[in-house]
């Protein structure tokens, strides 16, 4: 199944649990495809998407069902990480652990802590965002629950900046305060096949529910 990133994709949207029965469901809640009538690769999905370096005014990938199901669904060399009951795992960020960090596809930037803890401006204008001077480069840490650990590097841009082009709809430095962890976000896809095992379901990485890139 193809992905495209457009303008219309630029809102965002609520985090959910890693559930049994996700479905993706388009923005008129009209395309429901729940993984439940699919009995062979309802393990879990990958989101493949291609790298993005600058903003863009639209990006396709694809929605890839299954884990290790079919020939074009396996694992490869991801790693896997696991998360706790409400399919978090933790993110390290200059010494300090934030355990209630998770990865969501439907937010359109990574957001995480707040200006006091980054050290990155906040916008004002484009609230809800950061609005460094300059593209800001961030290291941080993910940490699954069975101790898998990746090294994550990633640039903060300008916000307000980033919107002045109404045409782009793509944006791989957006990144703005959340609460107490970080929400990885859209750009943290970008450039990644991004697996998601299914809670209770059997696949070559272990039983879910589980990350893996």
């Amino acid at each position: 199944m193809r992905l495209m990133i457009t303008r219309d994709c630029r809102k965002i949207a609520k985090r959910k649990k890693l559930e049994q029965d996700p479905v993706v469901q388009g923005e008129d809640g009209a395309a429901v495809l729940p993984l439940r009538g699919n009995l062979t690769d309802s393990n879990g999905v990958i989101i493949e998407l291609p790298a993005a370096t600058a903003a863009e005014t639209n990006l396709t990938g694809s929605l890839v069902f299954g884990i290790g199901t079919q020939s074009n669904n396996g694992l490869g060399n991801a790693t896997v990480y696991t998360v706790d009951n409400n399919g978090n795992f933790a993110t390290s960020f200059k010494g300090t652990s934030y355990p209630g960090s998770f990865l969501d596809s439907g937010s359109n930037g990574i957001f995480f802590l707040n200006s006091n803890i980054t050290g990155i401006t906040s916008c004002t204008n484009a609230t809800g965002f950061y609005c460094p001077g300059s593209p800001t480069s961030v290291t941080a840490t993910t940490n699954g629950q069975n101790g898998a650990s990746a090294t994550i590097k990633f640039s903060v841009g300008n916000a307000e900046t980033l919107f002045a082009n109404s045409a782009d709809s793509v944006f791989p430095s957006l990144a703005g305060p959340g609460s107490n962890d970080f929400d990885w976000g859209l750009p943290f896809f970008f450039g990644r096949n991004v697996f998601t095992a299914i809670e209770g379901a059997n696949t070559p990485g272990g039983v879910g529910p589980y990350w893996a890139y």
